[in-house]
């Protein structure tokens, strides 16, 4: 495969997977907690938004693998990656 083609592939991924959470509103909420408040305990974000402890673990993994947000270990929370965020936002405009 060319490596234009790869990178077409992996833009189209991109632009896919941010619309997704860009119509998550469980992610956009949590994403905007951080964004709010700077960083936030695992038990903060199931307290604020009301989900379960099962729905917040699955919605954070998926942030944390697409790299918006970071796990601290000293306090343990999460902080988030404000350029990432930026780029994601930056899909809404395009919609």
């Amino acid at each position: 495969m060319h490596e234009q083609s790869k990178d077409n592939i992996v833009e189209k991924l991109t632009v896919f997977r941010s619309r997704e959470i860009l119509n998550d509103n469980v992610k956009m909420a949590i994403l905007e907690m951080l964004k709010k408040h700077g960083h936030s305990s695992f038990g903060d974000i199931v307290r604020e938004l009301g989900v379960s402890q099962t729905a917040a673990t699955n919605h954070i993994i998926e942030l944390k693998l697409l790299g918006l947000i970071e796990k601290k270990t000293d306090p343990p929370n999460f902080n988030l990656n404000e350029e990432r965020y930026r780029h994601l936002l930056s899909f809404r405009e395009r919609q």
